[in-house]
């Protein structure tokens, strides 16, 4: 919508855009570890609080190596929050709870990014023009909530698949740990994962359609992100 008012196409959208991925990605993966923590804190286990990982200090949750895999492929991940199953009150049914906290969360935001964005649009609706100046921040706060909501649910479609360490398969973990499936999980899940994004990104070189696993996100986020903007009436 911004573009129809002013058009550019320059440097400064590039660094904006780019800022607005960067924060839209801070936040998300902030606020998921942190809902991790805080559940499990509600559940018993004081294991995050102790350790500080109840913070949206960005340094207290930085991982090198998902910071490398961001620059690089564009898609990385946060230091897990610790937590202490053996604390909690019920621990089957809050090992869920707290596994299936950051996603949620992560369906909440994006929810929210829709409908600020949905607020945006609204108020702009009469606007026909605007100089330079009003036209970068209104191009950075449209941006900074679409790629709020997409991040959020690309956080969403990444952290349900149930491969060792992510949340879907602390789920599986949770209601069978005794598994044969678990068990393979746990040995070599890390290796599986990095072995499935590194190889789906090589292939895009190939085809894009060898990427499988950025067709998977993909198509997780346009089945949630299509259903939000329709709700709000979004346009994009």
């Amino acid at each position: 919508m911004i573009r129809m008012l002013l058009r550019s196409g320059d440097t400064v959208e590039i660094i904006l855009s780019f800022l607005a991925v960067i924060l839209s990605a801070l936040g998300a993966i902030i606020l998921h570890e942190n809902a991790h923590g805080i559940v499990a804190l509600w559940c018993g286990d004081e294991t995050a609080k102790l350790q500080g990982r109840i913070s949206l200090n960005p340094a207290k949750h930085f991982d090198i190596f998902g910071f490398i895999m961001f620059i690089v492929i564009g898609f990385g991940w946060a230091r897990p929050v610790p937590v202490n199953p053996n604390n909690y009150k019920h621990r089957k049914l809050d090992s869920v709870l707290v596994a299936l906290a950051g996603v949620f969360t992560n369906v909440v935001l994006a929810f929210i990014c829709c409908g600020l964005l949905a607020a945006f649009f609204a108020i702009l609706k009469d606007v026909n023009e605007v100089n330079t100046s009003m036209y970068y921040f209104l191009y950075f706060i449209e941006y900074l909530f679409f790629y709020g909501a997409v991040i959020n649910l690309t956080l969403l479609a990444f952290n349900i698949l149930p491969i060792y360490p992510l949340d879907g398969f602390r789920v599986i973990e949770a209601l069978a740990p005794n598994s044969v499936y678990v068990t393979f999980m746990r040995k070599y899940g890390t290796y599986i994962l990095l072995g499935l994004i590194i190889l789906s990104y090589a292939l895009s070189y190939v085809s894009p359609y060898l990427n499988v696993f950025s067709l998977y996100i993909n198509a997780v986020v346009k089945g949630i992100l299509n259903p939000m903007f329709k709700i709000f009436g979004v346009a994009f």
